[in-house]
């Protein structure tokens, strides 16, 4: 574990950033890690008549710059004690923010969502979806207004497919000191595997988290996605928490992302485990 933990979060001035930013202050507070916030001017190119005009950020950046500070002194006040840092640099967004998470290695990457629909989220796409699978840490996913992480259940969708819990160890970090519900959700159809792995992955949760409750449940359905999401709005979780395979461009025309697909639908704040960074935990180890 690094000396001095980090978290990080990426800031765009938006409603919904501005309550992830909050939440991941006091989860930096609460876990003795220094926060730092991170704003990408991103870089663009305006054609006008027969010239192209060339954008310089220099006034974005100290227009940016100054709102940071000012966002800063707010929250020394309100999270005492806690060590922020930030920066503003200029680039393309999500290979900006990939690059500076592989720098500092935070062990949380927290973001605020806007939901988009329709036109806009064609034109748009979604940052937090683009993220996943391309962060090696853990990435908090936090819906707009959701301004408070009280941890009474957790929801995490297991897929069965093997039966360690090591890389849920983040959640340690979260967890408050009383007893909250956490409750592994596999949706399956006769799978070998899961039935292999089942025993283990039990044991494997109950011992990583022995002074919280641990439970399974599973469901029976050929579409796995219309009873996952079935199955998480029972449940109600104040958090989701999804494992993100890694896939190659071909993979990824065959293969469904429950982790994206979670991102749509819930209503509660999402965490993405990325299988790079349990690759490389297990190889450090």
């Amino acid at each position: 574990m690094r000396l001095i933990k980090t978290v990080f979060a990426a800031h765009d001035f938006s409603p919904a950033s501005r309550n992830a930013l909050e939440i991941a202050a006091g989860i930096a507070k609460k876990t003795g890690s220094k926060l730092y916030i991170y704003h990408v001017v991103s870089t663009s190119a305006l054609t006008d008549n027969e010239s192209v005009y060339v954008y310089s950020p220099e006034q974005d950046i100290k227009k940016s710059s100054a709102l940071m500070r000012r966002g800063i002194t707010y929250l020394k006040k309100k999270f005492p004690g806690v060590h922020i840092a930030f920066e503003v640099d200029f680039g393309f967004l999500v290979p900006a923010i990939t690059d500076k998470v592989a720098e500092l290695q935070p062990w949380l990457a927290v973001v605020g969502v806007k939901k988009r629909t329709g036109l806009d989220r064609v034109i748009f796409g979604d940052i937090c979806t683009t993220l996943i699978g391309k962060l090696r840490c853990p990435m908090l996913v936090v819906p707009l207004n959701y301004k408070s992480l009280k941890l009474n259940t957790i929801a995490y969708a297991w897929d069965g497919k093997t039966p360690e819990t090591q890389h849920l160890s983040v959640l340690k970090e979260l967890l408050p000191a009383e007893k909250t519900n956490i409750i592994a959700l596999n949706v399956t159809h006769y799978d070998a595997d899961v039935e292999r792995n089942l025993p283990a992955f039990k044991s494997g949760l109950k011992k990583l988290f022995p002074n919280h409750s641990t439970d399974l449940q599973q469901v029976q359905g050929l579409d796995k996605e219309t009873e996952f999401e079935k199955a998480v709005r029972k449940i109600n979780p104040d958090l989701l928490v999804v494992y993100a395979h890694h896939y190659n461009i071909w993979q990824n025309m065959f293969h469904k992302r429950f982790s994206k697909h979670a991102l749509k639908f819930s209503q509660s704040p999402v965490v993405v485990i990325s299988e790079q960074e349990s690759a490389a935990k297990a190889t450090s180890h």
